[in-house]
């Protein structure tokens, strides 16, 4: 394993440091001076186990170039925190974020680290309180202390998931706003596979609607067993090259729509 990648199953990955933070991105190095599509978002985008992920098939749907800034077990307060790639996604000819998982993301609960938003930097003492019994330093990722604290008090965990949830729908309209660029909102929706937890809704999509210029929906079906983590799995192992090629078609019709009519009023003159 490399990076969260599986190499000995997909082979050698390209891979590249960039932004504030010299955070590790998949390759090749992109030319900014050229039109190009951002792409944000969490371990989906970046495409652990696939030699093709979803961006790169875009890429070849639209032919634009497709800068692939998808970082494993980043929440949206990752890419807030990073304003030269904040600056390089609104430079894009369009930007699709994904709805990132709201797990990883500090709240008023516990805080997680910059880079590494599944890793547990903190617990509030109002968790605490919440689950007296809980041995919160057994704990080093969010994702396994959620397991337990389901286990230990389901009444207790949804105040819990109330909490990420708000500070999701917060930190993802500052993420929308700071982005100044076309929009395009990638919602992987797994509402349907059964899992409970800190899952986006469709009420918290319905929130963010005013500030992207696209909303693209695509249900994802994992079975039960099958998964482990947060956002249907830690690793995303669900996320085979089947779901990759059905989240690229999705996509890249919602950007050619976008991208047509944003020629189209640029050679009406904004009209």
């Amino acid at each position: 394993m490399g990076y969260g990648i599986a190499i000995d199953q997909i082979g050698e990955v390209d891979l590249y440091r960039f932004g504030r933070s010299k955070q590790i991105f998949r390759g090749p190095r992109p030319n900014l001076k050229r039109a190009y599509v951002a792409f944000i978002g969490g371990s989906e985008p970046f495409g652990k186990f696939v030699s093709t992920p979803f961006p790169k098939i875009v890429q070849k749907y639209i032919h634009i170039p497709c800068v692939n800034w998808g970082t494993p077990s980043a929440g949206p307060g990752f890419f807030l925190k990073d304003p030269v790639l904040l600056e390089a996604c609104s430079n894009a000819e369009a930007c699709v974020v994904q709805a990132m998982d709201p797990v990883a993301l500090s709240n008023r609960m516990y805080s997680v680290f910059p880079r590494r938003n599944t890793r547990l930097r903190g617990v509030s003492e109002s968790l605490r309180a919440l689950f007296p019994d809980v041995e919160f330093d057994d704990y080093k990722y969010v994702p396994a202390l959620m397991r337990k604290l389901q286990a230990t008090d389901e009444a207790a965990y949804r105040m819990v998931v109330a909490e990420q949830k708000s500070a999701w729908v917060a930190r993802m309209l500052e993420l929308l706003e700071d982005i100044e660029t076309k929009k395009v909102l990638l919602w992987l929706d797994m509402t349907g596979s059964g899992r409970k937890g800190g899952l986006v809704s469709e009420e918290m999509v319905d929130v963010l609607h005013g500030r992207v210029d696209r909303v693209v929906r695509v249900p994802i079906a994992v079975k039960r067993g099958k998964v482990t983590g947060f956002s249907g799995a830690r690793d995303s192992a669900w996320m085979t090259r089947g779901v990759h090629a059905q989240v690229a078609a999705a996509v890249s019709e919602a950007l050619r729509e976008l991208l047509l009519d944003a020629q189209a009023q640029a050679l009406s003159g904004g009209k």
